[in-house]
C-alpha cells in the first residue's frame, strides 16, 4: 500500500483547568487526510477545502513538521505527499493543527509498518505543533490520535491515558483568533490559593469523567485561574455570553484549546438554547463563524472508507 486516507476528528484541549494536559475528542467536524508515499526523497503539501492560509511549506506545517521528524528519527528516506482537505476552521482552538500532524502520523505508522506506540504516535504528532504554537504540547495531538478523554501523565518522557468519555452534548461557538497565540501572554504567577484550586478542580474534572457526571464535568471545566483570563480578553464578549449560558441551565462554559472559540456542555434538551445564546451573544464579533452542535466521541483517526 502506498497511500492512505484518514478521517482526523476535531478536539478540545486544555479542558477547563487542565492546561497543556488535558484534551477530549469531538464527533464532529473532522479534517480528511490523504497521505501517499513516493521516491522524491520530499514532503510536499497540498491544502484544499477551508484552507485558509495553511502554510504549505512542510518546515512551516504542523503535519510536515511531524512528518520530517518521524523521517528523521526512523532514518527513512522515502518521500511523503500529504493532502490535507479542510472541513474545519484552522485558528479557533478547534485542534486542526493536531488532526492534521495526528493524522499524518497515523497514516504513515500503518503505510510504513512502523508499528508504533501509541506514545511513540503521540511524541513524534506533537512535533508538528511547533510550527502553530511554538511549543510541542500533547494534548490536542493525542486526543486527535487516539479519541476520548486524554490526560498527559508525564511530558519527559511523554507519557499519556486514554479514558473513555460519556458522550456529553456540547455545543461550541467557533471564533477564530483575532492573533496567531496567547500562549506567550500567559503567566504561571497564580498565587498559592489559586493554584491549589487549579489542581482540585483537575481532580474533579477526572472524578466527573469517571462517574459520567455531566453536572460535575461542567462545573469542574468552567473555572481556570491560567489561561482563561488571558485568553478570554481577546474575546470581547465572552463574560457576558458565559454569564447568560449558565444562567440557562447549562452546566459547563470554556475557552476551546487556545481559543477563541468557546465550548459548553449542557443537557441535550438545552442544546438549541444554549446555540441560539451564542449566536446572538457573539452576532457582533468580526471574528465569529458559527455554532456547532456536537458531542463527545472516543473516536480518534481512523482510516476513510
Amino acid at each position: 500500500m502506498k497511500e492512505m486516507s484518514v478521517l482526523a476528528p476535531a478536539t478540545s484541549a486544555n479542558v477547563g483547568p487542565g492546561y497543556d494536559i488535558f484534551a477530549m475528542t469531538l464527533q464532529e467536524p473532522c479534517d480528511e487526510i490523504r497521505v501517499s508515499l513516493n521516491d522524491s526523497g520530499k514532503v510536499s503539501i497540498e491544502a484544499e477545502g477551508d484552507a485558509q492560509n495553511i502554510p504549505l511549506d512542510p518546515n512551516d506545517n504542523v503535519a510536515g513538521l511531524a512528518v520530517l521528524e518521524l523521517l528523521k528519527r526512523k532514518k527513512i528516506k522515502k518521500g511523503v505527499h500529504i493532502r490535507i482537505i479542510k472541513n474545519m476552521i484552522s485558528g479557533g482552538g478547534l485542534g486542526t493543527t493536531g488532526a492534521s500532524a495526528g493524522g499524518c502520523i497515523f497514516a504513515l505508522d500503518k503505510l510504513l509498518k512502523l508499528n508504533l506506540s501509541d506514545n511513540e504516535k503521540v511524541d513524534l504528532a506533537r512535533m508538528g505543533e511547533i510550527a502553530s504554537g511554538g511549543s510541542p504540547h500533547a494534548d490536542n495531538v493525542a486526543a486527535a490520535l487516539l479519541g476520548g478523554f486524554i490526560l498527559v501523565k508525564s511530558y519527559y518522557p511523554i507519557d499519556v491515558l486514554r479514558l473513555e468519555m460519556p458522550e456529553f452534548p456540547l455545543v461550541l461557538a467557533v471564533i477564530k483568533k483575532s492573533q496567531r497565540t496567547t500562549r506567550g501572554f500567559i503567566t504561571y504567577e497564580i498565587g498559592q490559593e489559586k493554584l491549589k484550586e487549579q489542581m482540585a478542580l483537575c481532580s474533579r474534572v477526572i472524578h466527573a469523567v469517571h462517574t459520567k457526571d455531566i453536572k460535575e464535568f461542567g462545573k469542574a471545566i468552567s473555572v481556570d485561574h491560567i489561561a482563561e483570563p488571558v485568553r478570554s480578553a481577546a474575546i470581547p464578549e465572552y463574560q457576558d455570553v458565559k454569564r447568560a449560558v449558565l444562567r440557562a441551565g447549562a452546566y459547563g462554559f470554556q475557552i476551546s484549546g487556545g481559543g477563541s472559540s468557546v465550548i459548553s456542555v449542557c443537557d441535550p434538551e438545552l442544546i438549541d438554547d444554549v446555540a441560539a445564546i451564542m449566536e446572538k451573544g457573539f452576532a457582533g464579533n468580526e471574528n465569529f463563524v458559527k455554532v456547532i452542535k456536537t458531542r463527545t466521541s472516543n473516536l480518534g483517526v481512523r482510516i476513510s472508507e
